[in-house]
């Protein structure tokens, strides 16, 4: 029985031999491309170990020497920008004397131990208007060491300006003096509008204004009078008031007895509401007789008369 079962499992159909087949030559193909697309590549760039070791001398070498070209390169002015450079490179000092940096030629800065394009930079620098204006000053040179600067600051001297020759340089201005405008006095019925131009705060526009009103009105019997002229800031008035004064004309006056409506509702103080009132009441109860008579209208009160009554007549 197990003898029969063995060889059951054993024997293969022929699609089951032909699949076996098939998964062999597969992986026998792979098994070849590995070794030849791969190894193969690989094969021939195997170096010995000896030659690393000399690349790795060489480039040893070539880091000595680019060292030792940067560091012969070097410019010594430049060694305060560079930290770690300052322990081998120190600031060359010349002959330390006397100077002033606001006249002191490139040859000087050169004899202090400054490099030449660092003093042909300097001049630039006065040439074109700077100045040194203290000792500290000369620590704005660029490319100057601290402890360089540290020791020729010491021996600045920068001639201050005198004073007086500081002064010359700007022109001397004469004081003008203007003479305060004397303001005539002002007859507020007479004036034209080139003489209220004349008063402080009063241009062309209120000066015909002013005209104006004193026109409709008939003329003022009072300066407090021009302050109602409109738009005129009470502020201007008070400036303008001590300069008014008031002259005898006579005031134009209206005839109430043969005024038409028109007439009286054009004057300022009497308007449409009073006008109809004289009309009517001199309808209702004939001439006026004097003027007087204007009282016994209900809305003329005593200051409304005394306001109006200055520009009425009766004939």
């Amino acid at each position: 029985m197990l003898k029969k079962y063995l060889i059951q499992i054993i024997i293969f159909t022929r699609k089951e031999k032909n699949g076996i087949l098939v998964v062999i030559t597969f992986v026998v193909l792979i098994l070849l491309g590995y070794r030849y697309f791969y190894l193969g590549n690989f094969k021939d760039d195997k170096k010995p170990v000896a030659d690393y070791k000399n690349i790795m001398d060489s480039l040893v070498v070539l880091k000595a020497e680019s060292r030792k070209n940067y560091y012969n390169n070097y410019d010594s002015n430049d060694v305060a920008y560079y930290p770690s450079a300052n322990k081998s490179f120190k600031q060359p000092v010349g002959e330390l004397f006397y100077f002033d940096p606001n006249t002191l030629p490139v040859d000087g800065w050169i004899k202090l131990g400054v490099k030449e394009k660092i003093a042909n930079n300097i001049q630039k620098y006065i040439s074109k208007g700077g100045k040194f204006r203290q000792a500290e000053d000369i620590k704005k040179i660029w490319g100057l060491r601290p402890d360089f600067v540290e020791k020729i600051i010491p021996y600045v001297r920068i001639k201050q300006e005198e004073s007086s020759t500081a002064f010359q340089q700007y022109p001397s201005y004469e004081k003008k003096v203007y003479e305060k405008k004397v303001i005539q006095p002002v007859s507020i019925n007479e004036a034209d509008s080139t003489a209220y131009i004349d008063l402080p705060g009063i241009g062309p526009s209120f000066a015909r204004r002013i005209i104006n009103f004193r026109n409709r009105l008939g003329g003022f019997y009072s300066i407090d009078q021009v302050a109602e002229t409109f738009g005129l800031p009470d502020s201007t008035f008070q400036k303008i008031k001590p300069y008014l004064k008031l002259s005898d004309e006579p005031l134009k006056k209206i005839n109430i007895n043969t005024a038409s409506m028109d007439e009286l509702k054009a004057h300022p103080y009497i308007r449409w509401q009073l006008a109809n009132l004289i009309i009517q009441y001199k309808t209702q109860h004939g001439p006026y007789k004097k003027i007087d008579d204007i009282k016994k209208i209900m809305v003329v009160d005593e200051d409304t008369f005394n306001k109006v009554a200055p520009y009425l007549a009766v004939e």
